[in-house]
C-alpha cells in the first residue's frame, strides 16, 4: 500500500489504502489535480509509465508497496502551449531573418553536399513543424485554429519540395522553394500565434471567471 508519492518535487502523504498504479493516478485526478492541469508524467521506481497518447489517461494496475518510489508531473497544457508558442515564434522570425541571404548563397553554391548555412535553415524549418504540431495537440477545443493549422500545411508541404531538392542536389530549385513557399508561411506566422496567444489568455481568463461564479453560486 502506497505511503507517499512526490508531485512535482513535493512529498505528498497518501492517506487513504491505495494498492496499485490504477488506483493511485484515480485518486490523484479526483483530489489533486485542477480541472486545467494534466499529469504530463508518471515515474515509478525511477522506470517511465507509459501514459499513451490519448486524452484519457491509462495506467496498468502495477502492484504498490509502502516502499513504492511513485513521481508525477502535472502541468497545465495551456501553460505548455504558450511556452510552446513563445519558443515558436522567437524560431520563425529567425528563419524568416535567413532565407532570403540563404536562398542567395544556395543560388550560388557548386558544392556536391549541401552546405552548413542551409543545412541549419532546413534543420530550423523541421523543428518549426515538430512544434506546431506540438501547439495543435495541446490548444484547447473551443480556439479556433483554421489559420495555424493551414499555415501548418504550407510549410509541410514546402518541407516535402525541400527534401526532394536536396535528395536531387538542384541547390537552385532549392534556393527558389526557400524564397517561393517557405517564406511568406514563416514571416506570417509570428503574427498568427501571437493572435492565437491573445486567444489563449482571453480563452482562460473567461474559464477562470466561470470557476469563480460557480464557487460563488455554489
Amino acid at each position: 500500500m502506497l505511503k507517499k508519492l512526490l508531485i512535482n518535487g513535493k512529498k505528498i502523504p497518501v492517506p487513504v489504502p491505495v494498492h496499485n498504479l490504477s488506483d493511485a493516478v484515480a485518486w490523484i485526478e479526483k483530489h489533486l489535480l485542477r480541472p486545467d492541469h494534466t499529469i504530463t508524467r508518471i515515474t515509478l521506481d525511477g522506470r517511465d509509465i507509459d501514459l499513451g497518447n490519448d486524452e484519457v489517461l491509462y495506467v496498468p494496475a502495477l502492484p504498490l508497496t509502502p516502499e513504492s518510489d511513485l513521481r508525477c508531473k502535472i502541468d497545465s497544457p495551456m501553460e505548455i502551449c504558450i511556452q510552446t508558442i513563445d519558443a515558436l515564434r522567437n524560431l520563425s522570425t529567425a528563419i524568416g531573418r535567413n532565407l532570403k541571404p540563404v536562398a542567395v548563397h544556395l543560388w550560388e553554391y557548386k558544392g556536391s553536399r549541401l552546405s552548413m548555412e542551409a543545412r541549419a535553415v532546413i534543420e530550423d524549418a523541421r523543428l518549426m513543424i515538430e512544434l506546431l504540431d506540438h501547439i495543435l495537440v495541446l490548444i484547447d477545443r473551443r480556439i479556433d485554429i483554421t489559420n495555424v493549422t493551414s499555415m501548418r500545411e504550407m510549410i509541410g508541404k514546402s518541407h516535402r519540395a525541400i527534401q526532394v531538392a536536396e535528395s536531387q542536389s538542384d541547390w537552385k530549385g532549392l534556393a527558389r522553394v526557400l524564397l517561393q513557399q517557405l517564406e511568406q508561411p514563416t514571416l506570417e506566422l509570428s503574427h498568427e500565434l501571437s493572435s492565437l496567444q491573445k486567444t489563449i489568455y482571453e480563452t482562460q481568463a473567461d474559464r477562470n471567471w466561470e470557476r469563480r461564479a460557480q464557487t460563488i453560486n455554489g
